[in-house]
């Protein structure tokens, strides 16, 4: 089989609701929505010319955690999810800035 190009946005909810204790606190970020993230870039061949990916991050405002370029393969950019802190806030879908 031979790689495909492709380009994958996540867009991750930073809301205070994501470790809500009832969903399982700051275990429910780091390991089912981290864990999801991770598996998920695990499963791409991650270059420039082959699959990028850009994450942007929800709450109350919209923020760009990293874009297609910003990572040229996937262990920088799982160092990156690694990194990635839940920056609390209310789930404001609508918002545009």
């Amino acid at each position: 089989m031979c790689a495909k190009q492709a380009e994958i946005g996540i867009i991750l909810d930073h809301s205070t609701s994501i470790v809500n204790p009832a969903r399982g606190g700051y275990d429910n970020w780091d390991i089912s929505v981290k864990g999801f993230i991770t598996q998920l870039i695990q499963a791409f061949p991650i270059g420039p010319t082959l699959t990028r990916v850009g994450m942007v991050g929800f709450s109350s405002t919209a923020m760009l955690s990293f874009g297609f370029n910003t990572y040229n393969n996937s262990r920088t950019m799982l160092e990156a999810v690694r990194r990635e802190e839940i920056r609390g806030g209310e789930t404001n879908i609508a918002q545009v800035n």
